[in-house]
């Protein structure tokens, strides 16, 4: 393009010559980023990042997928997969769903096939997890557009992937395989409000189902109800960039961990289908009052606050978790200067099927405008740990006063309080192996004090945890644990792919002595800990 008489024409030309030249020669991780930090930096261009993404999903992506084989291989439904995923995530959530039924009987072909195809049902299970991301997201935009039904092009879209999943649980059954996609299966059949089948044999998974489990080895009381000081986050059920396995590896990981007394969870209302997966289970389970499930209802989107909404997300909290009371519903409210959240409080205390009530990162100031008006709270969710201490600053008194308990998360910043980052390098935040978490645990690193001071750290935490024979993620949770107005630590759980039972028992029924304590605070004290809570502000503060 020829620089015209407008200099400040010229200049755009050619910043965008040099722009599409990065463009062509960078990397595609380097990209990812650089769009990473554009979208962090500047927030005010992701819809135009997302309407970009449309376009070109509609333009090129789409009818690239048309022209593929009749019977594509698994590296084409890889990509299948992918396109989908942005779909998701620029909005396109509806005007995916055929082309996921299209993808699920694909790859449930795949899984038939006479030739032994590697790797393929780690692939199935992740799709199990996006029909799931798809339900999801789905149901969020009933929510924000205020509607609780599907319109009938919604629901017989719908219907279409409920067939595809039906159709696939026969071909699957009659070839004797274990049916991929019970999460998906069970999930559409809620929201399109019909019975899911029968999927899972919990008998099957464990046999040792009418022992009680044994009382963990440090409890506390809310509400009257005695719990393990460690519950199971069942957040990362959210996204399949967590991993994603099948139901019946699922419901077992539940089943081992109440065995061995951990018997509460933490689960909430938008991460993906954790209450349902474990609300199966629950109905399943034989010894009923035995397991315990904190969930959440979160108002993320301005709403108008009435007596039968709330109840109606009471209702949905329920369905999802097949049952007629919420042991714990843990209350979110995004925006503050709206003081509704005074009345859905209220509304949430009333109904008798909310158990024991609570809040989820709320601040100091908040918290106790709740109790000042008089609706009793047993509980506030907030992030704590030895890089995020802020709840020590002003939350610590009110809890105290009050006797509300806290329940903690981010308690291992992601796994990076764990002995394998003890003499590491600082991590390559975009490389598949980090999980979401852990890139926004490490940027609380690095405000925190940095990764040479997170070193020393380690260092100190690996020598305290010798002198215990624990672990050094178990000195990170204990060290949160000794502050008496903490009820319970949550330690995120990756169901069906990994799990770390003993090392979270590990961390109770003892305590770190004066000399363990002092010399963790050898180090915390060099740290920009308070400055963090001027920086990001009280509890829950960096989510508004």
């Amino acid at each position: 393009m020829a620089a015209g008489s407008d200099g400040r024409r010229a200049k755009t030309a050619h910043v965008n010559m040099m722009t599409d030249t990065i463009i062509t020669n960078i990397s595609a991780e380097g990209l990812r980023v650089v769009l990473r930090s554009l979208l962090a930096s500047h927030p005010d261009v992701t819809s135009t990042f997302e309407a970009e993404t449309k376009t070109y999903i509609q333009d090129v992506a789409l009818p690239k997928i048309s022209k593929q084989a009749s019977k594509p291989d698994i590296s084409a439904l890889k990509d299948t997969q992918k396109t989908i995923r942005c779909m998701l995530g620029c909005g396109l959530s509806h005007e995916s769903i055929t082309l996921m039924s299209k993808l699920a009987v694909q790859g449930a072909d795949l899984l038939q096939s006479s030739e032994p195809v590697d790797g393929v049902e780690d692939f199935l299970a992740s799709v199990d997890g996006d029909i799931v991301q798809l339900v999801t997201a789905v149901e969020k935009t009933l929510s924000s557009a205020g509607r609780t039904q599907l319109l009938d092009e919604e629901k017989s879209i719908l219907n279409g992937l409920h067939k595809s999943l039906i159709d696939c649980k026969t071909a699957t059954g009659g070839n004797q395989l274990e049916y991929p996609y019970t999460r998906a299966l069970t999930a559409t059949c809620i929201l399109l409000g019909i019975p899911a089948p029968e999927t899972v044999n919990l008998a099957s998974v464990d046999a040792d189902l009418h022992s009680a489990p044994p009382v963990a080895k440090e409890t506390f009381e809310l509400n009257g109800r005695k719990l393990p000081r460690i519950f199971s986050g069942l957040w990362q059920m959210s996204s399949p960039s967590w991993g994603s396995a099948p139901t019946s590896k699922i419901i077992a990981q539940f089943s081992r961990y109440v065995r061995a007394g951990m018997v509460a969870f933490d689960m909430a209302d938008h991460y993906g289908d954790a209450e349902i997966v474990f609300g199966r289970f629950n109905y399943l389970y034989p010894l009923k009052g035995v397991t315990f499930a904190g969930t959440k209802y979160c108002v993320f989107s301005p709403m108008k606050v009435t007596r039968e909404a709330v109840q109606a997300n009471v209702s949905e909290r329920c369905r999802r978790l097949q049952t007629e009371k919420v042991d714990l519903l843990q209350f979110h409210w995004q925006f503050y200067d709206d003081s509704q959240y005074l009345d859905a409080l209220r509304f949430l205390a009333e109904d008798e099927r909310v158990s024991t009530l609570g809040l989820c990162n709320f601040d100091t100031k908040h918290l106790e405008a709740v109790l000042d008006n008089g609706i009793k709270v047993y509980s506030n969710q907030v992030q704590f740990s030895l890089i995020d201490s802020r709840p020590v600053v002003r939350m610590a008194k009110v809890c105290e006063q009050h006797d509300v308990k806290l329940l903690t998360y981010g308690t291992l910043c992601g796994g990076f309080l764990a002995e394998k980052w003890l003499g590491k390098d600082e991590p390559d935040l975009y490389a598949e192996s980090i999980t979401p978490s852990q890139r926004k645990y490490y940027a609380m690193i690095r405000s925190w004090g940095g990764w040479t001071l997170f070193q020393e750290l380690l260092r100190v935490l690996k020598t305290i945890a010798s002198k215990h024979h624990v672990s050094v993620s178990t000195v990170a949770i204990r060290w949160v644990l000794d502050f008496p107005y903490v009820g319970a630590v949550i330690v995120g759980a990756r169901m069906g792919i990994s799990e770390h039972t003993d090392e979270n028992t590990a961390s109770l029924g003892w305590s770190l002595d004066e000399n363990d304590r002092a010399s963790i605070e050898e180090v915390l004290k060099r740290s920009s800990r308070l400055e963090m809570f001027e920086d990001m502000g009280d509890c829950g503060g960096e989510y508004r």
